[in-house]
C-alpha cells in the first residue's frame, strides 16, 4: 500500500474526530471562549502574516458585535455585560490599528519625485539616484525596531541641538547628519576612534576648541560637541559654498574633496566619484530625515508615555582649587554618580586634577547646585550659561 496518502477509512476517522472535537468545544465554552480560542489558533499559524491578522480581528469584531451577549449573561448583570464587551471592542480596534501601521511600515514603497534637505531639492526622477536613495532607504525600513530607537532620540536631543542650529542660523536638517553619525549615542566609538554623538577624531575635535586629555574627552559632552560640530559644518559650508560637499567633507575630510573636485571638473556632489561610504554618506542622511520627518506614515506612532524624557541641560565652568571626586560634583545637584556621569560622559576619571571643566547639569537641578557649590571647598563657579 502506498503509504503517503490516508485512505478514505482514515480520512473519514479523522474528519468525525474534527467535528465531535469541534461541538464538544462549542458546548464547554462560552462565546467568548470560543472567540478566543479562535484567535490563539489563528495566532498560531499566522503570526508572521500581519495582514491576515488584521483580518482575524476584524472578523472577530464583527463577531461580537453581531452576536451580542450569550444567553446565560443576558439575565444577570447586563449592564457589566455590556461595558467590558465594548471595552474589548475597542481594544481590538486598537490592535487592528497597531497591525496595520505594521504592514503599513512594512510596504511602503510609494515614494515622492522630489526630496527636500538642507532646503536643496533632489529630484528621484533619475534611475541612478533613485536606485542610490532607495539602498539607504529600505535597509532602514527592514529594521523597525532600529527606527523607532531613533525617533525617540531624535525627540529626546533635538530641543537643545536645534536650538544651537538656529543660534547660529544653520540649517535644520543638521541634525540627521547626527544621528547617521552615531545614531545619537554619545558614547559610541568608531573604529577609526571617532567618538562622541558628533563623531570627532581627536585631530578636528582639538582644532574646534575641545579638550581632550587623560582627564577630559570632550567629544562625548553632548553640549560642547555639539556646537564645535556646527561651527566645522559652518567653516566647510564656508569653504566649498554647498552643503552637500559641506557634509561630504564633515564625513571624507575636506582635502579629499578638493582634490575630487579639482580632478572630476564638477562640483556637484552627486557628479562626484568619492569613497562609497562618502557617496552613501548624504543619501543615509536624506533617508533618516524622509522617515523620521514623516514617521506616521511609516507605522511609528508613539504615545507620550513611550518616549524618552527630553534632554534640558545647564552648562556650567567649575575650577577645580584642588583634586575634587566626581561623586563630590554629583552630589551638589543632588544626583547619583551614575546619573551625573550619563550626562558628562567626557569626564573619564574618579577624581579631577586641579584646573577648568566644563560640566552639564539637569536644567531641574541647577539652582540647588549653585547653592551648594557656593560653599564648597573644591570649585568655584566660574560661569554658567
Amino acid at each position: 500500500m502506498d503509504r503517503s496518502f490516508p485512505t478514505r477509512g482514515i480520512w473519514s476517522q479523522k474528519l468525525n474526530r474534527k467535528r465531535v472535537r469541534s461541538e464538544s468545544i462549542t458546548k464547554k465554552y462560552s462565546v467568548q471562549g470560543l472567540i478566543a480560542w479562535i484567535l490563539w489558533n489563528s495566532f498560531v499559524r499566522k503570526i508572521w502574516n500581519m495582514e491576515y491578522a488584521i483580518c482575524t480581528l476584524v472578523a472577530v469584531t464583527l463577531i461580537i458585535l453581531s452576536i451580542g451577549h450569550p444567553a446565560h449573561a443576558q439575565t444577570n448583570n447586563t449592564g457589566k455585560k455590556t461595558s467590558s464587551l465594548e471595552k474589548r471592542v475597542v481594544e481590538l480596534e486598537q490592535e487592528v490599528a497597531m497591525l496595520k501601521n505594521m504592514v503599513d511600515f512594512n510596504h511602503t514603497t510609494v515614494l515622492p519625485d522630489s526630496l527636500s534637505l538642507c532646503d536643496k531639492k533632489i529630484s528621484l526622477i533619475k534611475d541612478e539616484i533613485r536606485e542610490r536613495f532607495e539602498r539607504e532607504y529600505f535597509q532602514f525600513l527592514e529594521n523597525r525596531g532600529l527606527i523607532t530607537i531613533l525617533v525617540k532620540r531624535y525627540l529626546k536631543y533635538t530641543g537643545f541641538i536645534n536650538a544651537d542650529i538656529q543660534r547660529m542660523a544653520l540649517p535644520p536638517d543638521l541634525i540627521y547628519l547626527a544621528i547617521i553619525e552615531s545614531y545619537l549615542n554619545p558614547r559610541v566609538v568608531s573604529q577609526a576612534q571617532a567618538a562622541g554623538p558628533w563623531q570627532f577624531i581627536k585631530e578636528t575635535g582639538k582644532r574646534e576648541g575641545l579638550s581632550i586629555n587623560d582627564s577630559v574627552d570632550e567629544r562625548y559632552n553632548v553640549k560642547r560637541a555639539t556646537k564645535a560640530a556646527l561651527s566645522h559644518l559652518k567653516r566647510l559650508y564656508n569653504e566649498f559654498g554647498d552643503w552637500f560637499i559641506a557634509m561630504a567633507a564633515y564625513n571624507a575630510g575636506p582635502n579629499r574633496l578638493k582634490e575630487a573636485i579639482e580632478n572630476q571638473g564638477t562640483r556637484d556632489f552627486f557628479d562626484l566619484y568619492l569613497p562609497e561610504e562618502t557617496e552613501r554618506y548624504i543619501f543615509r542622511i536624506m533617508a533618516i530625515k524622509e522617515i523620521i520627518s514623516n514617521r506616521e506614515r511609516y507605522g511609528i506612532i508613539l504615545a507620550e508615555k513611550e518616549l524618552y524624557k527630553p534632554i534640558i541641560l545647564s552648562e556650567f565652568v567649575i575650577e577645580a582649587v584642588r583634586e575634587v571626586p566626581v561623586l563630590t560634583i554629583a552630589k551638589y545637584a543632588d544626583l547619583s554618580y551614575k546619573a551625573f556621569r550619563d550626562i558628562n560622559i567626557h569626564l573619564r576619571k574618579y577624581r579631577l586634577p586641579k584646573g577648568a571643566y566644563n560640566i552639564n547639569i539637569p536644567y531641574e537641578k541647577k539652582d540647588i547646585f549653585m547653592k551648594k557649590a557656593k560653599d564648597s571647598a573644591y570649585i568655584t563657579i566660574v560661569q554658567t550659561e
